[in-house]
């Protein structure tokens, strides 16, 4: 036997499953949606700068490969400067060298003509 209480649950029940429940539904995605697209958008452009900066990090590490390589062969090429630059000192010490044992061997020679 149905009492006027569970005809007014039945009722109420009613009542909010199909006036209280789309209203908030409504009013949910009301303000829920422009919300989410927004987010969606800041999700967009965050994922464009991201995309921007991993292509500039890839030139910026192409651009350290290069100067890497220009430095390495620079510094082959001082080593190479340096080396030349140490025989020159070494011949230029070589020539004074047998300049100055040419002049002690005239001394020499003048000393052993005075005797």
């Amino acid at each position: 036997m149905k009492t006027m209480a569970d005809d007014l649950v039945s009722v109420l029940s009613r009542f909010h499953r199909e006036v209280v429940v789309p209203d908030i539904e409504r009013i949910i995605d009301a303000r829920i949606s422009p919300f989410r697209q927004e987010m969606l958008a800041n999700f967009d452009a965050v994922l464009k700068r991201l995309d921007r900066l991993e292509s500039e990090y890839q030139a910026l590490t192409a651009a350290v490969h290069r100067l890497e390589e220009r430095m390495t062969a620079l510094e082959d090429r001082m080593t190479a400067v340096e080396q030349k630059i140490e025989k020159l000192a070494v011949r230029s010490e070589l020539v004074a060298l047998k300049e100055r044992v040419l002049a002690l061997e005239q001394r020499i020679a003048e000393l052993e003509a005075q005797l």
